[in-house]
């Protein structure tokens, strides 16, 4: 049962993350900065957190040892935000979000050299389809041609968010509660990009109520409900398997850039997709393939003797 809900938040926290475009395109539009959304973001997030943190009667207190990893995780949590918004201004939200999506062959990476996950050959032509996948992607066909420093942009967002994974699962945040967890992260977040704001001299009030409206649900669904999934599935089922199950976030992101931002959408990103999401699943049905591989040698083997 433990494994079922892991799997079932991994899945919520990938697809709820895909919504980014949705809630932060049409804020963007209005003229207000990256930084002073993100401030928005994870101030209106932390204020939630805090509260339900408050009604539930929960400790705010962290542990010593614990800060200097929460504020690592904090940082690379901001670059990850950051870049990934940033994005958008240069290449579709929707393939933003799907390269974006390579993290999950990053995570395995890391698993695999520095906590002994065993690498096996499925691994490698993931990591090889993936490869291939973004290629495509970055290919584009007419209108969907993409720039190279977008591409770079959410390159960066592939390596910070997952170090972030496996930060949650190998430093010694493990422990916390993922609500406490989501709370210090938000609100660490919410006073980084405050003061880069005010050093940038962007700060602008919300424009609309429509605006509002906007940072309110980008502040819930793809921050406070992706978040605290993510981090939960990550103690449910590991770090790679929390990664894999991210393949309803570009199911999701390219979905809401066709049908709500009319975005171009050409075949060979629809193939670089494809090869993606191949890819990463091939990571989570490596293990399986693998037990079936061996048990028909040996099978095979049995039936020559």
């Amino acid at each position: 049962m433990k494994n079922v809900w892991g799997y079932l938040l991994g899945i919520i926290a990938s697809s709820t993350f895909g919504l980014i475009p949705l809630f932060s395109i049409p804020v963007l539009e209005t003229g207000m900065s990256v930084e002073c959304l993100l401030f928005y973001r994870y101030f209106i997030t932390a204020v939630l957190v805090g509260g339900m943190l408050l009604a539930r009667k929960q400790s705010f207190k962290v542990e010593r040892s614990q800060i200097p990893s929460l504020a690592f995780l904090v940082g690379i949590f901001c670059i990850t935000a950051f870049f990934l918004i940033m994005s958008y201004e240069y290449i579709p939200s929707g393939v933003a979000t799907t390269i974006h999506f390579l993290f999950p062959i990053v995570v395995t990476t890391l698993m695999v050299t520095f906590f002994g996950e065993q690498f096996s050959l499925f691994t490698l032509i993931a990591i090889v389809g993936a490869i291939a996948g973004v290629a495509l992607l970055s290919m584009g066909e007419g209108g969907g041609n993409i720039a190279l420093k977008g591409v770079f942009m959410v390159l960066v967002t592939v390596f910070t968010y997952a170090i972030y994974i496996v930060g949650v699962n190998k430093s010694k945040v493990q422990t916390m509660n993922g609500l406490l967890l989501t709370f210090y992260v938000t609100l660490g977040a919410s006073a980084l990009f405050f003061i880069f704001t005010m050093s940038k001299g962007t700060w602008t009030n919300i424009p609309s109520v429509s605006s509002g409206v906007n940072l309110f649900f980008l502040a819930l669904v793809p921050t406070l409900i992706s978040n605290l999934a993510l981090i939960e599935a990550i103690k449910r089922v590991g770090s790679t398997t929390t990664a894999i199950l991210g393949s309803m976030e570009p199911v999701t992101a390219v979905t809401v850039g066709i049908f709500v931002f009319a975005e171009p959408f050409s075949v060979s990103q629809f193939m670089g997709i494809v090869l993606i999401i191949a890819a990463v699943t091939l990571v989570i049905l490596s293990k399986q393939l693998k037990r079936r591989i061996d048990m028909l040698v040996n099978a095979t083997l049995k039936k020559g003797r």
